[in-house]
């Protein structure tokens, strides 16, 4: 879920390469939107800020030095659900862009990316939508297809009541592309009421994220696009 809208965007930076750090840092800086909370790169070092300070949204790189920044987005949902995380790596391995994802990553970018820079990444984030590399986009779809367990899974049954006519009608257009201003506008309902909905989406999904809760309710038919 995007972040409620705030004057200023406390920015947590994760990257073991200490040349990209600083220009990650200087990025932020330099964006009058956006305070970094701390540029860290260690794993243990990006814990004990989430433990300790406010933050919007977390920058991440997956390999590093002490483990992977998977377990720092993991915590950030935990420690402080409304907060946002995205990947930016190196790494194109299907299996790990969704582990990331399922962990609560929003989006995913390819450090090589020519179209996503962290700004960018960050205000697309901010517009409640999901930075995602047309690269690994296609990774997701093939591990989904190639994923054995995937296969021999039943698919769910679909439970039609689990999601209120409201919630489906907010879902669909967050899963079409809309910001939660645009869901507002296009549904005739007040922007405050956007998060809740979407809060109660995840909930009675079980889910963390947009990707997740869209992936979920298609997989159960409670959303058809």
């Amino acid at each position: 879920m995007p972040p409620t809208p705030i004057d200023v965007v406390r920015v947590l930076l994760l990257e073991d390469s200490r040349p990209l750090l600083d220009r990650f840092a200087r990025i932020v800086d330099d964006w009058p939107r956006a305070r970094l909370v701390s540029a860290c790169e260690t794993l243990e070092c990006a814990q004990q800020v989430i433990r300790q300070h406010e933050i919007d949204i977390l920058v991440a790189d997956i390999d590093l030095p002490d483990g992977s920044g998977i377990e720092a987005i993991r915590l950030l949902q935990s420690e402080q659900p409304a907060a946002q995380a995205v990947v930016v790596s190196v790494l194109r391995d299907g299996p790990r862009v969704l582990e990331a994802i399922k962990g609560g990553a929003s989006g995913y970018v390819l450090k090589d990316d020519s179209y996503y820079g962290i700004r960018s990444a960050l205000e697309t984030v901010l517009e409640g939508k999901s930075p995602m590399s047309a690269t690994i986009a296609r990774q997701i779809v093939d591990s989904i297809r190639a994923d054995p367990a995937t296969e021999s899974e039943p698919q769910k049954p679909a439970v039609p009541n689990l999601l209120s006519p409201r919630e489906r009608e907010v879902l669909t257009a967050i899963a079409r592309g809309f910001t939660n201003k645009e869901v507002a506008k296009l549904l005739g309902i007040s922007p405050n009421t956007i998060p809740v909905h979407v809060r109660n989406i995840y909930r009675k999904l079980e889910t963390t994220n947009r990707v997740e809760a869209v992936y979920e309710a298609q997989a159960q038919g409670l959303i058809d696009l």
